[in-house]
């Protein structure tokens, strides 16, 4: 299994990327994860910004990937459901997934129309580098409860 995240802007903060080593470093055993960081877009007015990052994201999806957005108006799961929703999918067929996280002014409808789930990880409203060490917490915790390893309580 192949995991694409794509993420608008860069993991500044140490105590993030520390932490997203860590789970990435778990995630090893389980499937091929990748970063990809899109630029953001600041010298552009901000209809302009979103419009560009939008762009950028969808030219790193492949074709061959199910695409989740990220975005506070999706779906949300339990740990437990969201780990079902990817073993519906591995038996489906599907082995490469992608999640995209956006930048501060979020998506245009181009993008949620490109996903095959719009996705949220809470109500609440994080950070893109928190929601980028979140999600793959969320990816490592989905794996542990598929192989039956007792990380999930």
């Amino acid at each position: 299994m192949r995991i694409k995240i794509i993420s608008v802007g860069k993991i500044k903060q140490s105590f993030v990327q520390e932490g997203e080593s860590e789970y990435l470093t778990r995630m090893k055993g389980f499937a091929q994860l990748s970063l990809v960081e899109v630029p953001t877009s600041t010298e552009l007015p901000e209809a302009q910004m979103k419009q560009a990052e939008c762009a950028a994201v969808l030219t790193k999806v492949d074709s061959s990937d199910y695409l989740f957005v990220l975005d506070e108006a999706g779906k949300q799961h339990t740990s437990k459901q969201f780990a079902a929703l990817l073993q519906t999918q591995m038996n489906q067929g599907t082995s490469n997934f992608c999640f995209a996280i956006g930048g501060a002014y979020g998506w245009d409808d181009k993008v949620r129309k490109e996903a095959d789930m719009v996705l949220s990880l809470s109500a609440m409203t994080f950070p893109y580098q928190m929601t980028r060490l979140i999600l793959v917490e969320q990816l490592y915790r989905a794996m542990t409860i598929l192989k039956g390893i007792p990380y999930h309580k």
